[in-house]
This record gives structure tokens, sequence and C-alpha cells, in this order.
């Protein structure tokens, strides 16, 4: 029989549950006393400012190459991010969209004119 994926939050590896508790951090800065109804809306929720801040953390094109202003981080550790977020009620749509699809399209199929022109405004 084939082996099994398994995959428990015990057994993240330490750069992880480092980054883990450095974007709690980050989040209870940011959303310490916001209301349930903003929280509520976090993956369609959108604040132009807060992607600003979390691009600027490197939070967004985590997993894309550097030459394109990526940070070639591990699919794991934008997992690490994404979860925080989401359990926090931050609001993701903006970046999400853009860190998962638009640039993971313009990565794959995009020009590299367009590569570097879009991907790291982005």
């Amino acid at each position: 029989m084939p082996a099994t994926f398994r995959f428990a939050l015990r057994d993240l590896p330490p750069e992880a549950e480092s980054l883990r508790e450095e974007v709690r951090h980050f989040l209870r800065e940011q959303f310490s006393g916001a209301a349930p109804v903003k929280r509520a809306k976090s993956w369609g929720g959108f604040d132009r400012e807060f992607s600003r801040r979390v691009g600027a953390r490197g939070w967004i094109g985590m997993t894309w190459p550097k030459k394109y202003g990526g940070h070639a981080r591990s699919y794991l550790e934008r997992y690490v991010v994404l979860e925080e977020m989401l359990a926090a009620g931050a609001p993701v749509s903006a970046h999400w969209v853009a860190d998962r699809q638009s640039g993971p399209l313009l990565l794959r199929f995009g020009t590299e004119e367009q590569r570097q022109r879009f991907l790291p405004r982005i």
C-alpha cells in the first residue's frame, strides 16, 4: 500500500514556527480590537494599506524568484502566513489574487517583459 501524506502542525520546522510567531505579532498590532464584522470579511476584505504593509514584510510573492521581486521562500512558509492571516480575519482578497493567481500565471505564461514589468509591482 502506498504511503499516505501526513501533515500535522506539530511537524513544522523551526523556521516555519518562527515565521508563524512573527506573523501573529504583526497581526496583533494590526487588528487588536477589530470588530468581528470586519474580521468576518477576511477572504473578501480589501485594505490597500494593509496589503502594502504585508508586501513590505515580504509576504506577497513569497515563492516567486527573487529576480522578479519575490523571495524564493517555500510553499510551507506561504501556507503559514496565509493560515495566520485568515485566523486573524485579515483582509486578504487583493493580495490573495495577486499572489496565487495573477503572479503565477505571469510566471508560467507571461513574456519576460511582462514578468519584469508587473511582478515586482505586485
